[in-house]
């Protein structure tokens, strides 16, 4: 009986150091520690790539955390992390999802900013998205797709244009005209070159005449600008005097109109008026017969 207790307590040392090996060991490949404890965030992003659960998690360039879920939300993509609870992340912290592989490896990249306010366990930080080795080789095959397009569209147009006979035919047709063309404008140009000269001597002596000529009349032109300058001035004169003359006439003219003077008076009066007039009708009578019948006069003597 003693010899059987002792066996099982032996069997029963093995397997406790068993399970502590596995749990170890566990530990070991999760690259987990007992000993830490973890912070749940959230982390949004437009794209993530090749981003794989358990990929890293760097602050600073540390190793501080890992990749735990990552989901659609909405629009966009929601990534789970855990991070060391003696880590905080101001809230002016850049987050981006990095490349680190030629293979397209991701990573979980983490700049703590400066300021004094921190994110806590569970908030959900604004992410950014760098482009890499998987994003450029994708872009590389659209681009080759592009060029194989544009490469047989320019075929279909070489063969439709270029390598077609009739193309060839009427481009042979469309060079013979250019030449023709050619031939024509150099013997217009050889006809008209002795006519052009001719044209340009003849120009060349207008100017010349043109020339004296303004030389010629240039004093008399100048004598005349003066005698206008002199008239002008005496225009000045002219037109004071006149405007003297006509202030004169206002004066007298307001002075007739009024009833201050006599001749105002006879202007404005119109019974005198009237009998000045047959006054001299009167007088022009009287004349009249005395110049026609002579004039009689009769002296009584007392």
């Amino acid at each position: 009986m003693k010899k059987n207790t002792s066996l099982y307590l032996a069997v029963g040392l093995i397997v406790l150091l068993a399970i502590i090996m596995l749990v170890f060991g566990l530990f070991f490949l999760n690259d987990k520690d007992p000993r830490e404890t973890f912070n749940t965030f959230y982390l949004r992003f437009n794209q993530v790539s090749t981003l794989t659960l358990d990929d890293p998690v760097k602050v600073n360039g540390v190793k501080l955390g890992k990749v735990e879920d990552i989901y659609l939300n909405g629009h966009r993509v929601l990534v789970r992390i855990r991070l060391r609870t003696d880590v905080k992340i101001p809230r002016n912290s850049e987050v981006r999802v990095q490349n680190i592989g030629i293979m397209g490896e991701r990573q979980i990249g983490m700049v703590l900013g400066d300021t004094l306010t921190y994110f806590v366990p569970n908030d959900t930080i604004e992410g950014h998205f760098d482009a890499g080795i998987a994003e450029a080789l994708g872009l590389a095959g659209e681009l080759f797709d592009s060029t194989k397009v544009l490469i047989q569209t320019v075929k279909m147009v070489m063969d439709s244009t270029v390598a077609a006979p009739e193309f060839q035919a009427q481009f042979k047709g469309l060079v013979k005209n250019a030449e023709h063309l050619e031939d024509r404008l150099l013997v217009m140009v050889n006809e008209t070159d002795p006519e052009l000269k001719r044209s340009l001597r003849s120009l060349n002596a207008a100017t010349t005449k043109v020339n004296i000529l303004l030389d010629s009349t240039q004093a008399p032109i100048q004598g005349l600008l003066t005698e206008s300058q002199g008239l002008i001035k005496n225009a000045d004169g002219v037109i004071g005097k006149l405007d003297t003359v006509t202030k004169r006439l206002l004066v007298l003219t307001e002075k007739l109109q009024s009833k201050d003077n006599t001749a105002g008076i006879l202007l404005n009066d119109h019974e005198l008026h009237d009998e000045l007039v047959k006054t001299v009708e009167s007088a022009d009578s009287l004349f009249r017969v005395i110049l026609q019948d002579g004039l009689d006069i009769n002296v009584d003597f007392f």
